[in-house]
């Protein structure tokens, strides 16, 4: 993602906290909602448009309830002026765009996907992966899917592939071509629990939703997506549900982690937590439950730890923090206040505390991409405070040495941003992990 607005765009979702359906049969476009309960989640973002509808306050009966969600938006599907392409490949490890040349025009995409309008549905085209420096990856990538005209956004998530969902899911799909913001529901054992409307942003970076709720209670899940355009006219039907976009929370899994977006997911600038190459977890043999936040400073561990982690009951849980701590100028001594806390909570109800060392970060790199503010000359110091703190535990796993280079900093060609590993990265922390736990469990 080179064009300075865009990458901000994406990065800024990284740091917030950055027909789908079909039940054995075609849904009326003209049915109806039916309330079937009165109580809705909070924090809801909304859309700030007098003509979006503010998000629903009320859990619906799925049955018959996915074309008539509000009185305020009409069912009826706008047909777009032009034919549609949508390509979809594979994501290439530290691209941060695609190039895609069709019919004499360029493109850019920053997901794994694209629509596009064209003259000529059978036109040539190729695809190619960009670094953040503009040079190829790769060219001519294989396609895994193309749709014409297609009615429905692509879901991009991969659910299917991970051993247990996040507490926060993110939800992700191919951009829809014309789209000016989105619609996601989210459904648990066929009623609708939480609605969300994207803000209006330029077609190529809404692409992504990051959930600010836990997902937290036992059941059966999955979650949709459909495309308005800035009248707030539906230009696409419902997403249609499969394995990717669907998932089952469990209660009493055995070994979980909790930490900031290092752990929750995601890399390369604009790929998501809700695709598993960036997730240190999809790197360790043994199954861990991810209840990483993105953005959580050690603060806001330790404030949603009853919430987040008692009701899983983990025998283990994995601690990695305090890189959002020493950015944002927290002094390292009130960080380890803040984990010295979480250990004694774990503790208190039973379960053993290991700390991860944190990971360091590449100023250099954080400069050259040039999305948040470089951190504090000092923010070594109080690393290293956290790092000998851990290392003082009796349950810890350094990775910090793993990643860093001669002279402290997060190794250049583990992460593209800077602040976040990459797959290689991640790939280190989940097989340090994965040692770990095997001899825990061979000591067992």
């Amino acid at each position: 993602m080179l064009r300075i607005i865009p990458l901000v765009l994406a990065i800024a979702l990284c740091f917030s906290n950055l027909g789908f359906i079909n039940l054995g049969g075609r849904i009326a476009e003209n049915d109806s909602v039916k309330v079937a309960d009165a109580h809705a989640p909070h924090n809801h973002l909304t859309q700030d448009k007098n003509a979006q509808a503010a998000v629903i306050g009320e859990v619906y009966s799925f049955e018959d309830a996915t074309d008539a969600p509000t009185q305020d938006i009409s069912e009826e599907i706008i047909q777009r002026e032009q034919n549609i392409l949508r390509l979809y490949w594979d994501i290439v490890p530290n691209a941060v765009k695609y190039e895609v040349l069709i019919e004499g025009r360029t493109f850019y995409a920053y997901t794994n996907g694209i629509e596009i309008p064209v003259d000529n549905l059978n036109a040539k085209f190729q695809v190619n992966a960009i670094s953040l420096e503009g040079t190829t990856l790769q060219n001519k990538l294989p396609i895994v899917s193309i749709d014409t005209n297609p009615t429905s956004p692509l879901t991009t998530t991969e659910f299917d592939k991970m051993n247990y969902p996040p507490i926060y899911p993110v939800y992700s799909w191919i951009p829809t071509s014309g789209a000016d913001h989105y619609e996601i529901e989210l459904i648990k054992d066929g009623k609708i629990i939480r609605r969300y409307f994207t803000q209006s942003q330029l077609q190529d970076d809404n692409f992504d939703f990051y959930d600010k709720q836990p997902v937290l209670d036992e059941g059966e899940y999955f979650w949709r997506v459909r495309g308005f355009n800035q009248d707030n006219q539906p230009l696409t039907r419902w997403s249609e549900k499969n394995s990717s976009n669907s998932f089952e929370v469990k209660h009493q899994v055995r070994f979980c982690a909790l930490g900031d977006s290092i752990t929750h997911g995601g890399g390369s600038i604009s790929v998501p937590p809700s695709t598993v190459m960036y997730n240190w977890e999809t790197y360790c043999a043994i199954p861990v439950k991810n209840l990483g936040r993105s953005g959580d400073t050690t603060a806001e561990l330790l404030a949603r730890f009853n919430n987040d982690v008692l009701p899983f009951r983990p025998e283990v849980l994995f601690i990695m923090a305090g890189v959002n701590d020493y950015r944002a100028d927290i002094l390292g001594s009130e960080s380890v206040e803040n984990l010295a806390a979480i250990r004694n909570a774990c503790e208190q109800n039973g379960i053993k505390p290991v700390f991860l060392t944190p990971t360091p970060l590449n100023p250099a790199q954080i400069q050259k991409v040039n999305f948040v503010d470089p951190p504090p000359e000092d923010w070594q110091e109080h690393q290293r405070f956290i790092c000998e703190w851990i290392r003082d535990q009796e349950y810890f796993i350094d990775v910090n040495e793993k990643l860093t280079d001669d002279e402290g900093n997060l190794i250049d060609a583990l992460s593209v941003d800077g602040l976040h590993p990459d797959a290689d990265g991640k790939r280190i922390i989940g097989e340090a992990v994965a040692a770990w736990l095997d001899k825990y469990l061979n000591l067992k």
